[in-house]
């Protein structure tokens, strides 16, 4: 186990989805078991963030309520990383079944050395909700950036000191922000063992 706490986002308001993509079925489960079950292999601690406890609540995993009413992954993240007790936290989706990669948490780890956060890249594309973040100053700039209005995680790192991974298997990005790309999640992943 790491020396870290787990943090799964799930609050979000799945409006490309059309239903609470968290609770999707992928692989015969919903999405959130797929990620809760990456983060607990990796993670002592592991916590699941949303607006409302009661659809998240049968996980068996600690359900904390955002303290933001802003509609934003950074105001998940700002409860998460508020709620946690470890020094550092990975934060991922609840829609990212992939996630919690070990090749990439090790490479996350070892590049936070120096830094606030150390975020993934692929393809040029930053990677804020598959992350690694220092608890007290990546908690102090969310928290000053949500009372500033809506902001989204990207903001995040340019308010902090970010080490930036390139990484070039995207297979720990794969979402599932609509019912399409949930179906090329299942198609990628083949039929259940």
């Amino acid at each position: 186990m790491r020396d870290a706490a787990a943090i799964v986002l799930a609050g979000g308001r799945s409006e490309r989805f059309g239903s609470d993509k968290a609770l999707a079925a992928f692989r015969g489960e919903p999405l959130l078991a797929h990620a809760l079950r990456g983060a607990r292999a990796g993670f002592g601690e592991v916590l699941v963030v949303a607006k409302r406890a009661e659809p998240y609540a049968a996980f068996g995993a600690r359900v904390v309520l955002d303290r933001s009413p802003l509609s934003t992954p950074l105001s998940g993240l700002e409860a998460g990383l508020a709620a946690a007790s470890a020094g550092l936290v990975f934060c991922c989706g609840a829609d990212m079944p992939h996630a919690a990669d070990a090749r990439l948490l090790d490479a996350l780890f070892a590049a936070v050395q120096g830094h606030d956060a150390a975020v993934p890249t692929c393809r040029g594309a930053r990677q804020p909700l598959c992350a690694l973040y220092r608890r007290a100053p990546c908690l102090a700039a969310a928290s000053a950036l949500l009372a500033q209005g809506s902001a989204g995680p990207k903001r995040l790192l340019d308010a902090v000191r970010t080490a930036f991974l390139d990484w070039p298997d995207e297979r720990p990005f794969l979402d599932a922000d609509t019912p399409a790309a949930l179906a090329e999640l299942e198609r990628q992943a083949g039929p259940p063992r």
